[in-house]
């Protein structure tokens, strides 16, 4: 038997610098101070299991967390910039959970190391101490039992805390977001004008009571005109975006768990609007920020290659709600849609780089709704709009005339290192660095074409929609869309 027991201390011994072996490449691929820029990049076997990605960005966040729930100055700060952004993180709970997790895990740590030490003489201890050991490795697996679950408590209380708030940004809800900027005035009809709803019946042109009965509610058919037009939208933004500089993508519309919950949206809870794949931690992409992010995720990005542009097209999945006040028909609020977003990677040297790509690319979205002849406001967003990642948000509302209402069609916001602490996205710059990742809609489909039929219908119930998508849309029919040149789908 003692023969038995040193066989096993001798092959537990030889087993060990293999396992040490993979743990230090598992934690040093990132670049650190040692590191040249050729050496700083991402591993050539990234983690393909789910468990191991969710563990890394878990790992990050509760190192983070712990390091500021021990300064009673920084947790006053993070719990006023909460309370302002309308964050309900219960603070009290998550600075117990914080104290337990740290006292449990020493505990942890003493009984392992114990462990560790006793097993190296185990062959040699007598029948008593041997059940000793043996109470104290149940003692062990008891106490990692009861870290891990507080480590889940704690967690969900520390994914739930906001990004910093930039100075500026209007403190309080979304009355309080402060109009920065105004373009044109209001276009003026001298004849009954129509909502978008009622037009898109009257020409054939939307169908939401089919898609009810065969998909669900919040969802349409664009016939005829209407889906030749969120082609050329689609073609149109694309274009636009390039001629500025962003590259070109197609995204994926499945996103893992790890990347949704590491871009600062929650698919857990009563209040996610997310749509999960059945027994799978996979979810239907919201926007195409998800997928963009993961693109760059586990990557150490050289400075002189920044900022990354990029724009992409994607189909967006909402279980929305109807929204503040009386419900709007139509195509306003919709469960899925059509979107072309634009995504930017920045380094963060002067503090500057993520506020001026934030101003490029509110002046593309701008420049967007001027060529599309739309009088619109940009708002400065109030603190309680940011959600949990931007630390600033322009929202551009466009005058809806049928609806009577300014209409949100675009947001752009910076979400400064937010993101990117979470799916380990960096550059180098002498050293590893944490990048900015910054976000915009270009063109968010439904909402722009109501503003296009609102504003561009016509006395004799015609849509002449504006030049600048001419070039886009073949058919001279649909580019001015006539009752009388309407033929449904069995008049073909």
């Amino acid at each position: 038997l003692k023969f038995a027991m040193r066989l096993v201390s001798i092959v537990r011994v030889l087993c060990l610098p293999k396992r040490c072996g993979v743990y230090r490449v598992e934690l040093n691929w990132h670049c650190s101070e040692a590191t040249t820029e050729s050496q700083c990049s991402a591993p050539e076997t990234k983690p393909k299991s789910k468990s191991a990605t969710t563990a890394r960005l878990h790992k990050q966040v509760l190192s983070a967390g712990l390091r500021w729930l021990s300064d009673a100055e920084a947790v006053e700060a993070v719990k006023q910039n909460a309370k302002e952004r309308g964050n309900d993180t219960d603070f009290d709970k998550l600075l117990r959970d914080g104290s337990d997790f740290a006292r449990l895990r020493t505990e942890m740590l003493t009984l392992k190391y114990r462990r560790q030490v006793n097993s190296k003489s185990f062959h040699l201890q007598g029948k008593g101490e041997i059940i000793a050991l043996k109470e104290e490795r149940a003692n062990l697996k008891q106490k990692t039992t009861e870290m891990l679950e507080k480590e889940e408590e704690l967690l969900d209380g520390l994914l739930s805390v906001p990004n910093n708030t930039h100075p500026d940004v209007p403190i309080g809800g979304v009355e309080e977001s402060k109009v920065v900027y105004t373009h044109g005035a209001k276009p003026e009809f001298n004849f009954s004008i129509r909502k978008h709803s009622e037009i898109g019946i009257q020409l054939d042109l939307i169908d939401c009571n089919s898609a009810s009965n065969a998909c669900g509610s919040g969802l349409y058919y664009l016939k005829g005109a209407l889906a030749v037009l969120e082609v050329a939208l689609i073609q149109y933004a694309m274009q636009k975006a390039m001629s500025k500089g962003f590259y070109p993508i197609i995204t994926p519309d499945i996103v893992k768990h790890d990347v949704m919950e590491g871009c600062g949206f929650s698919p857990r809870g009563d209040k996610t609007h997310t749509y999960s794949l059945e027994n799978r931690l996979q979810y239907l992409s919201g926007t195409a920020e998800m997928p963009l992010a993961g693109l760059f995720m586990d990557s150490c990005l050289p400075k002189k290659d920044l900022p990354l542009k990029v724009v992409a097209f994607g189909r967006c999945y909402r279980n929305e709600t109807r929204g503040r006040g009386q419900p709007i028909k139509g195509i306003y609020r919709v469960n899925q849609f059509s979107k072309v977003e634009l995504f930017a990677v920045t380094a963060n040297e002067t503090g500057r780089e993520s506020s001026d790509m934030l101003e490029e690319i509110l002046a593309i979205q701008k420049e967007i709704n001027e060529e599309l002849g739309f009088h619109y406001r940009v708002l400065d967003m109030a603190s309680e709009e940011l959600g949990l990642p931007a630390y600033r948000k322009y929202d551009i509302e466009v005058w809806m005339p049928g609806e009577n209402m300014y209409g949100e069609v675009t947001s752009a916001s910076n979400c400064t290192d937010f993101q990117s602490n979470r799916l380990w996205i960096s550059y180098y710059s002498n050293m590893k660095e944490l990048v900015h990742t910054v976000n915009g809609t270009a063109c968010a489909i439904p909402r722009t074409i109501v503003a296009l039929l609102e504003n561009y219908q016509q006395a004799d119930g015609s849509i002449l929609l504006p030049e600048v998508l001419h070039p886009f849309i073949w058919k001279e029919t649909y580019r001015h869309i006539k009752p009388s040149d309407v033929k449904g789908l069995y008049q073909l």
